[in-house]
């Protein structure tokens, strides 16, 4: 029965081998001949473009920025950046108006949410550790050693960490927000 299956191996084998399998190095040669031919008769080489490169991020010919997917390693401290009165704590609810503004809403409270609970925890250890919450500098240095990034959020809102609460909580800048919606032509909520 070994004797059978292989004779089947060494069969299949040559079948393979004689109906066409191409060595890799002559697919290579036959393609450096053809841009050869192309550059010799004078032709400049044309880049290739797929269609789908040039409509995959329509967002860089408009100007805006898309935040999904990114990350930042910016905090601020909450106590410093409450003292303008611009700037308020999130309450973290999902609004909108519509599908597409609630969807976007629950996008960055999630991803905000999501993305700071391994620094929550580590802030609550350095509580039990240490019996206070890390300062600010501290908690810097934790996310720098770490090298901790959280998810992008617009650019009206950013991180902020408390070290009297031992919180990182999101901060939006209403007068920066007004700027952008009203530069938009969007209408406040």
């Amino acid at each position: 029965m070994s004797y059978l299956m292989s004779a089947n191996v060494v069969c299949l084998f040559l079948a393979v081998s004689l109906l066409g399998c191409t060595d890799p190095s002559e697919i290579a040669k036959e393609q450096n001949a053809v841009q050869g031919d192309q550059e010799q008769g004078g032709e400049a080489p044309q880049k290739q473009v797929m269609p789908a490169a040039e409509q995959q991020n329509p967002a860089k010919k408009d100007g805006k920025k898309s935040i999904i997917g990114k990350t930042t390693a910016v905090v601020v401290n909450a106590k410093e950046a409450l003292k303008n009165p611009d700037i308020k704590v999130v309450d973290g609810k999902i609004k909108g108006i519509d599908p597409f503004s609630q969807a976007g809403s629950a996008y960055v409270v999630m991803a905000s949410k999501v993305s700071t609970l391994g620094m929550q925890q580590a802030i609550k250890h350095h509580k039990i550790l240490n019996d206070k919450f890390p300062s600010y500098d501290e908690y810097m240095k934790m996310m720098k050693e770490n090298r901790v990034e959280f998810a992008q959020l617009p650019p009206y809102k950013l991180y902020g960490y408390d070290a009297e609460t031992g919180t990182i909580m999101v901060l939006q800048d209403n007068k920066k927000k007004a700027e952008l919606y009203k530069e938009a032509g969007i209408p406040l909520d």
